[in-house]
């Protein structure tokens, strides 16, 4: 029984000298990353390497798993930091995500799928929210941000030179239509280029229909809600 009281004891102590050396910034919180992997273009999940990256070094390193659904599992990660995470994959374009660990003094589990995209040429990759609002050019406001991890991609395999291209949003004027998509993708280009993409990489094209794949909706849109044709990069050689 006395025994049993000692490691009781020893236990506690234990703990409260752990948190006194995890608030004075001896210990940090130790955060894990998980989530699933999935083919951008099929949905089906892949086994991909996981690069985990601080500061331009690898810090460690784990695969996801097809068979479980391109599930993968990092832990290690510390409160507050930022990290890189690098996905690499013969026959796949390689990816880097930048992922911010909250600052807790708990446990904690971060949530995150990814989506590595192929690498072979006529691959059509579209972007998953309208960078424009209805009937103009000019990139929205916060679309950088949807565009970020795209441009890092592009930069992270300079052979890849892709074609940009653009739809309208209704078929109400073919020459108006044409006008606009060549404007958008025009704009997309610029983004990437300022971004570091070289424009000798790019090209755009323009269309006077809507998008063939993705046509607009032949029900009422809900109030508030209207149809934008969407926007494609397309590998076209490697």
């Amino acid at each position: 029984m006395m025994k049993l009281k000692y490691i009781i004891l020893a236990t506690v102590a234990f703990l409260l000298f752990s948190n006194d050396l995890q608030s004075q910034g001896f210990i940090k919180t130790v955060v894990s990353l998980t989530g699933n992997v999935f083919n951008q273009v099929t949905k089906q999940p892949e086994t991909t390497a996981l690069l985990v990256m601080k500061d331009g070094k690898r810090v460690t390193a784990t695969r996801s798993r097809a068979s479980e659904n391109g599930y993968y599992y990092i832990t290690g990660l510390k409160a507050g930091e930022s990290y890189d995470i690098k996905l690499q994959k013969s026959g796949f374009m390689d990816q880097q995500f930048s992922i911010q660990v909250p600052n807790t003094d708990k446990y904690a589990e971060i949530s995150k799928d990814f989506l590595i995209m192929p690498k072979e040429v006529g691959v059509k990759l579209p972007l998953s929210v309208p960078p424009f609002e209805y009937n103009k050019s000019k990139l929205r406001v916060g679309s950088e941000i949807l565009l970020d991890d795209l441009q890092e991609t592009l930069k992270l395999n300079p052979d890849v030179k892709v074609q940009i291209i653009s739809y309208p949003d209704n078929d109400k004027s073919p020459a108006a239509n044409e006008t606009l998509t060549k404007d958008r993708a025009e704009s997309l280009k610029k983004f990437f280029a300022n971004s570091g993409v070289s424009p000798e990489r790019m090209s755009i094209m323009a269309n006077k229909t809507t998008d063939p794949d993705n046509p607009p909706p032949k029900e009422k849109a809900a109030k508030g809600k209207r149809y934008i044709g969407k926007s494609y990069i397309k590998i076209v050689s490697l």
